[in-house]
Parts: C-alpha cells; structure tokens; sequence
C-alpha cells in the first residue's frame, strides 16, 4: 500500500502535482494584479502631478549654472551640459575622482512641456521591481523616504551603479557612476540638494 503511494505521490498526473500547480499559477497571478494595481496608481498620479507641472515655468539657464555646485564630496565638476528644446530644460553633469570614480547626473524639470518626459518617473514610484543575475540586480528601493529604481553591476574589474527617482514630484534624475556602490551614489545626489532648484 505504501509502495502504491510513494508511486502515485511520483507521477506527474498526480491530482496533488495538480493542484499545487494551480495554486501557484493563482500566487502568481495575484501577484501581478497588485503590480497592475500599483501601476495604475502611478498612472492616476502622474497625472494629477502632470496638471500641476503644466502651469509651472521651466527653470532657466542661468537658474541651473547658479546652482550647480563646483564640487560634491570628494569628486569635482569636469563638465555640464544644459540643453533643452520646446521649452523643456535639461541638463548633465559630470563629476570625476580618483581611481575611476565618476558620476554622470542628467535632470529634467518636469515644469511645462517637460511634464511628459518626467511621468515615466511618477509611475515608477509605485511600482515593485526585484530582479538578479550573477552580475548584479534591478530593483526598486527606498533611500531616506525616495522611491528609487536601482541597478547594479558589478565583476572582477567592473562596478557600475545606476539611480532614478523623481525628486519634489519635479525633477527627473538618472545618475550613473562607475566604481561605487548605490548606497554611495546616493550619498552623492543628496549632496546635489536638488530640491534649491525649485
């Protein structure tokens, strides 16, 4: 009798095999109903932010250079790069230290036209990403009360740290920085203080 049942519990037909199936199929499914539910927050979100950005004036070039800082921490200031088109305000900072450290920081106000570019940041902060590999991961994290979008990589020679979030439900940052971690790198966009933008 117990032969029988040890036998049974193997076969893959196994009525019990099925249900466990099931069951996980509907945790998944569940699962990606509450990201569709979160998803469609950030959508009613982003645009109540967007109404609200439309009637704001883009900051100004002159705005941007007086507040760029020369230095943060330990890096310096090697380059910037203010752009912009159609009455959207864009613009890159560079800042580089020793042994191959170096950050790359591109901000978009989302005031007037800009309202677009900056809504795919809205919706990430109610999303939940979680993915890993054996080179690094993909996730969302709170740093300080900020919803962020992480990436990681890292190898025998290489690290590479990659931030997005919205900052006042304005500015759009995506900061890449080679050699540290994205604990570090966040220290390094605090150090911005980008909210004196507004």
């Amino acid at each position: 009798m117990l032969l029988l049942v040890v036998m049974a519990c193997k076969n893959e037909n196994n009525p019990l095999n099925k249900i466990k199936e099931a069951a996980e199929k509907v945790k998944e499914t569940k699962q990606d109903l509450n990201n569709v539910g979160e998803v469609l927050k950030g959508v009613e979100n982003a645009q109540k932010n967007i109404e609200k950005l439309t009637k704001l004036t883009p900051i100004t070039k002159d705005q941007i250079k007086a507040w760029m800082p020369e230095e943060l921490g330990d890096l310096k200031r090697t380059e910037y790069n203010i752009g912009g088109q159609m009455g959207i305000s864009t613009f890159k900072l560079t800042f580089k230290g020793d042994e191959k450290r170096k950050i790359n920081i591109s901000i978009s106000d989302g005031a007037g036209n800009g309202s677009a570019i900056i809504s795919m940041f809205s919706m990430m902060q109610n999303m939940e990403i979680d993915k890993e590999n054996e080179s690094g991961y993909e996730r969302t994290q709170t740093f300080d009360g900020q919803r962020v979008l992480v990436k990681y990589q890292s190898s025998k020679n290489y690290e590479k740290s990659t931030l997005q979030c919205l900052i006042n439900g304005r500015f759009g940052i995506e900061a890449n920085a080679w050699k540290m971690t994205p604990e570090e790198l966040w220290k390094y966009i605090q150090k911005l203080e980008i909210e004196k933008l507004n």
